[in-house]
């Protein structure tokens, strides 16, 4: 009897001695963060055939298919990611950010404003918007009204005056946007380089703390993920 109580107590001893094996999904998304695409869209797709109601699946998987510069293909996935969760603001913020790489500006504008329908604290959606109404759409009270909106909601963005300036050149009346063939880059002309924003990267639970602190520069277009979009 002794020793029956005696293996009985040193069970849970060792089991917690044990490391839970990771799944697919825990495999691939650590890939992802190291940006080992490559094997992390494998382990992805694996997992989406053993589980086809991975929603962050599909979205990662979108998300290197964006990188990729597939964006039909990033499309459906994200498609796929809201069908299963319809009330997620990242996915049709991920499916505005598609869009507006195929240069198709309505249908971003539309998916941004989604976006921010289901969640209002996605202040990235009104720059983006912006974005999408300069860039795209040529429409100078649309850019001036989201990108005012976008510093109203994120008064800390290290670029704050670059866009500040920016919204000023814009309101004035002898300021023309180029047209859609110049070789001007807008970029250029309202002074705002190529590290207006910051991008930032998908981060696992244990790197979420402090996330605003991770960001780094990169081009307008680049993508956001998760908890780093409110």
């Amino acid at each position: 009897m002794f020793k029956i109580i005696v293996l009985i107590l040193l069970i849970p001893a060792l089991l917690i001695g044990q490391k839970k094996e990771e799944t697919k999904f825990q495999k691939a998304s650590k890939y992802f963060f190291q940006k080992k695409f490559e094997m992390a869209e494998l382990l992805l797709r694996e997992e989406l055939k053993d589980n086809p109601e991975n929603r962050k699946a599909y979205s990662y998987l979108g998300d290197i298919m964006l990188q990729k510069g597939q964006y039909d293909a990033a499309i459906e996935l994200y498609k796929k990611a809201v069908d299963l969760d319809p009330s997620s603001a990242e996915e049709e913020f991920r499916l505005g950010q598609a869009y507006y790489a195929k240069k198709l500006g309505n249908v971003a504008v539309d998916h941004y404003k989604k976006a921010l329908q289901k969640n209002p604290n996605l202040k990235y959606a009104y720059f983006h918007l912006g974005l999408s109404n300069l860039m795209l759409l040529r429409d100078k009270s649309e850019t001036i009204r989201n990108w005012e909106e976008y510093l109203r909601a994120a008064p800390e963005d290290p670029q704050y005056e670059k866009i500040r300036r920016a919204i000023e050149l814009l309101k004035d009346p002898n300021f023309k946007i180029p047209p859609p063939d110049s070789d001007i880059p807008i970029e250029e002309i309202l002074h705002l380089g190529g590290d207006i924003l910051k991008a930032t990267e998908k981060k696992d639970s244990a790197e979420s703390a402090g996330h605003e602190d991770k960001k780094t520069v990169k081009q307008l277009e680049d993508i956001y993920r998760d908890d780093d979009l409110n």
